[in-house]
């Protein structure tokens, strides 16, 4: 098991937000059973939706491919967006795929660190 944190402000908040990605070697059908999906889930776990600790990402080792993360990073996104209020709209559309970005280029780099 891989583990490493992603933190995210989008660089307008003094505090920072962070969740951790938890990487599992396991068969998909055995993280199935455990109610996970096949490829990986978001669980939020944040006390607080505007600083700190935000919930954990958990991933299949052998799932980890570019439509899983960044189907994974909407989830995160989306609980962030569904926490504040945030509707999707054609003005804020940029900043949120910006957001997205951060998020997905965040995890590759922190995936590539842990020297995979």
């Amino acid at each position: 098991m891989n583990e490493f944190i992603i933190t995210f402000s989008r660089n307008r908040k003094k505090t920072k937000q962070w969740f951790k990605v938890i990487i599992w070697d396991v068969h998909p059908n055995t993280f199935q059973r455990w109610k996970g999906g096949r490829w990986g889930y978001f669980l939020p776990m944040w006390e607080n939706p505007d600083e700190g600790f935000f919930g954990e990402l958990h991933l299949v080792e052998s799932g980890i491919r570019e439509d899983t993360i960044s189907h994974e990073m909407f989830h995160v996104m989306c609980e962030w967006m569904f926490k504040h209020w945030v509707i999707l709209t054609p003005k804020n559309e940029e900043k949120y795929a910006e957001f997205l970005d951060e998020l997905v280029r965040k995890f590759w780099r922190g995936y590539r660190k842990k020297g995979k």
